[in-house]
């Protein structure tokens, strides 16, 4: 039994699509391979005509900053067989007073570090969620705000996972850009992403608010 559903709609003016909650033991996963699979059965209509921008290949969504959360960088740590301190150097921080940003670190032109010479991902697989629910064409409001609080989430336990794990080293977390930074551990509370090993370990209604899911079930 199906535990989404994707449906084409007109929004502006302009192909797009909406999503709406049918089972409430939905995953996070769950909704990636739906996700996923509606876009291979070629049912959206891009705001970038295939013939002249297909998908594979086109690296126009992969030089704007990525926010993370904490399975994707378990991911890219499984994808590059190293540990969560090594994995900073793929990774960007930027902090002002308490609050801290990590997104995915990107190189020369903006691009993302993961996006290889002929324009494919070098981790394609393994790309973080938000590469995976965004498409080239408009999303619904009410999705737009699950993906934000799915990222909000999972970030503040990337953040909270990697300062307890540099501090083991005796090490802080490392800070590429900074105003008046203060990284505190006490900061940043566990929450549903804290010990969780991929997304299917987490039900979209445990991470979204109470408002946000009441409005997306059917």
């Amino acid at each position: 039994m199906k535990k989404l559903q994707i449906t084409k709609n007109t929004m502006q003016g302009l192909p797009g699509y909406e999503i709406s909650i049918i089972n409430q033991k939905v995953s996070i996963q769950d909704l990636l391979d739906e996700l996923n699979r509606f876009i291979e059965e070629g049912n959206l209509e891009r705001l970038w005509p295939v013939e002249q921008h297909g998908c594979y290949g086109c690296d126009l969504c992969c030089h704007e900053p990525l926010p993370l959360t904490s399975i994707d960088v378990r991911n890219i740590c499984q994808a590059r067989g190293i540990n969560l301190i090594d994995a900073y150097q793929y990774l960007w921080v930027e902090a002002q007073d308490n609050i801290i940003d990590i997104t995915l670190r990107r190189v020369r032109g903006g691009k993302c570090i993961f996006l290889q010479s002929n324009s494919i991902c070098s981790i394609y697989e393994n790309r973080p969620f938000l590469c995976q629910t965004y498409i080239c064409c408009q999303t619904a409001p009410l999705f737009e705000e699950l993906r934000s609080q799915v990222v909000n989430t999972g970030m503040d336990e990337l953040i909270r996972s990697s300062i307890h794990e540099f501090s083991s080293i005796g090490q802080t977390l490392p800070v590429n850009r900074s105003r008046n930074a203060r990284v505190n551990i006490k900061d940043w509370e566990k929450n549903q992403f804290t010990g969780k090993k991929n997304y299917s370990q987490i039900l979209i209604k445990n991470v979204l608010s109470s408002d946000l899911f009441k409005h997306m079930l059917l």
